[in-house]
């Protein structure tokens, strides 16, 4: 019997020895913005391969959302996982 892996153990991975973290990404269904008031934006330019993009956009019309604003939250919610004090980021 295989025991439960805790952040932080180390496991063989794909690619040699690894650490082991918890699944922080939002379901799908969490990424579909429906709030009132938008966030501070700013515009960026981005390169995602065709598959990310076809995986968003299907996911975004089952759910009746934007694919676009799905990838800013998905990109939200991990940079929160980072813990970065905002007092110490550029603009």
């Amino acid at each position: 019997m295989q025991e439960k892996l805790k952040p932080g153990d180390i496991v063989d991975g794909t690619f040699g020895k690894m650490e082991f973290v918890e699944n922080f990404l939002p379901r799908p269904e969490d990424l579909v913005l429906k709030k009132a008031t938008p966030p501070v934006t700013k515009k960026v330019t981005v390169v995602l391969d065709d598959f990310t993009v076809r995986v968003f956009k299907a996911k975004a019309q089952e759910l009746g959302g934007s694919y676009q604003a799905m990838i800013r939250k998905l990109l939200l919610e991990y940079a929160r996982t980072l813990k970065v004090d905002d007092k110490n980021m550029s603009t």
